[in-house]
């Protein structure tokens, strides 16, 4: 009995102590885990080293350390500092008033102009005095507040009448063209005969419910006509931001991208000193991932309770998922990057070297990819700048080059390495990208691929527990205990 006491408390003493251990390292899991990730990608690497250096393992994990840095994460740093600096260039040189001539022209193209402010907040009123109606139709004594609501409604019709001035000839500042300006007085007339109807009808009477839902349809009709449905009202109000919208949008462009490129204030300070030691944290680990990886290995898999065929089927799915899905998604979107820059170089564009960095980051996003840059640059040269011929031919070189060069390298990479379903890798990575950010395009897929592995071994323990002869037999497939210390660091 004191026996069983003394584990039950030394449990729970590992447990705190566990807990305790893991707010101690939390903020260092992530650097942890880059490194992990480039230690197995560049294990090849590492091996070729310790072939020229002679079995000594900690001269070549110094050496492939210095050649990772010099291979990714400098060269990472250097294209995101490109990147962040023309984004600040972008939103400080570009002139609010420039974007809106452009929008201005854009919206008289397609017709797109919002109506003048007046009749947006008579509109407006129109909907608040009808809200105010509704309500008043649910309460105990609805005729005394529709003596104030009925008229004011009667009014703001009248009154958006005389604002579009929709008798007579239009005015110089008119946007409407002629068969819109007959279907918004067609139906204004409809809006103002049931609203007449509305103003002589008995408050709290079926007859006045039933005229105050042809009002409220008639004013339903009259909107739409003004401004257009519901998709195509929420178009005119994004090519019809004010100054202020469009200064504020900068903003928040340049508050982005300052911290990557300057080192002024407490804030830029502290994102500067929590990065700096991220990647300490990061180079230090790689050396000692590659340096003692096998003795860490085996040291985990001595305390670890799981059967060694499991253990080493899971260091087996580390190494398969990490390159599969680091290694492929990597080279496949720098391949679409880089094709797409020539398409941007040749249609005009300046600032190219951004446009190429965001192709690259969205590329590693299934469903979403590199179609949501050129797409969007190939829609800029048609509505922006006008130019037909330049938007068809970006967006077949876009289609038919940049997305597909995704369908050749990866299956190169991956050998049929990826068992992930193409939605189970959708929604890993943005998932991944929700709870942990960027770096979650690879933790998500990776945590997945991890899951449909440990559910095949639970499989495999319960098929085992229905057979009494699969224990023996799983044992007898396992790998041998001196082969488990050939771990993939």
């Amino acid at each position: 009995m004191s026996r069983i006491v003394s584990f039950v408390v030394l449990v729970a003493i590992a447990l705190l102590v566990g807990v305790l251990s893991f707010r101690v390292m939390a903020s260092f899991l992530l650097p942890m885990f880059l490194a992990l990730v480039l230690a197995v990608i560049f294990r090849p690497l590492h091996k070729w080293f310790i072939a020229r250096c002679a079995g000594h393992d900690r001269v070549a994990a110094v050496i492939t350390t210095a050649a990772i840095l010099l291979i990714v994460l400098i060269p990472t740093l250097l294209i995101l500092t490109r990147a962040a600096a023309e984004a600040f260039s972008l939103a400080t040189e570009v002139d609010p008033k420039v974007i809106g001539e452009r929008l201005t022209t854009l919206r008289k193209k397609f017709h797109l102009e919002m109506p003048p402010q007046a009749v947006q907040e008579t509109l407006s009123g129109m909907k608040k005095q009808l809200d105010f109606i509704e309500e008043a139709l649910a309460g105990p004594d609805p005729s005394t507040d529709m003596r104030q609501h009925v008229p004011l409604f009667r009014d703001l019709v009248r009154a958006i009448h005389d604002e579009l001035h929709l008798e007579g000839d239009p005015r110089p500042e008119d946007t409407f063209t002629p068969d819109a300006r007959l279907h918004i007085a067609a139906s204004w007339q409809t809006l103002d005969e049931r609203s007449a109807t509305l103003a002589v009808a008995s408050p709290g009477t079926p007859e006045f419910a039933t005229v105050f839902a042809e009002v409220e349809t008639a004013y339903q009709a009259f909107r739409e006509s003004l401004l257009g449905s519901q998709t195509l009202a929420w178009i005119r109000r994004q090519v019809n931001p004010d100054t202020d919208q469009i200064s504020e949008l900068l903003a928040r462009l340049r508050e982005f991208a300052t911290p990557f490129f300057l080192g002024t204030g407490q804030a830029v300070g502290g994102f500067v000193g929590g990065f700096v030691v991220g990647l300490g944290v990061m180079i230090i680990s790689l050396y000692y991932f590659l340096a003692d990886g096998p003795t860490m290995i085996r040291a985990v898999m001595h305390l670890s309770p799981l059967d060694d065929r499991y253990e080493a089927e899971l260091l087996n799915e580390f190494t398969t998922v990490s390159r599969a899905v680091v290694l492929a998604t990597l080279l496949s979107a720098f391949a679409q990057g880089l094709l797409a820059s020539i398409g941007y170089f040749f249609a005009g564009f300046q600032s190219v070297f951004l446009l190429t960095v965001v192709t690259m980051l969205l590329a590693m996003i299934p469903f979403v990819g590199a179609a949501a840059v050129w797409g969007a640059c190939s829609l800029w040269l048609f509505l922006y700048d006008g130019r037909l011929g330049a938007a068809l031919i970006l967006a077949t070189y876009g289609a038919c080059v940049v997305s597909m060069i995704d369908n050749l390298i990866k299956p190169m990479v991956l050998h049929g390495q990826s068992k992930l379903h193409p939605l189970l890798a959708l929604l890993s990575i943005l998932g991944g990208i929700k709870v942990l950010g960027p770096i979650g395009i690879f933790v998500g897929p990776m945590g997945v691929a991890f899951l449909q592995a440990l559910l095949s071994m639970v499989h495999a323990e319960i098929m085992a527990l229905d057979d009494p002869g699969q224990p023996k037999a799983a044992a007898q497939t396992a790998p041998p205990a001196e082969s488990l210390g050939r771990s993939p660091l």
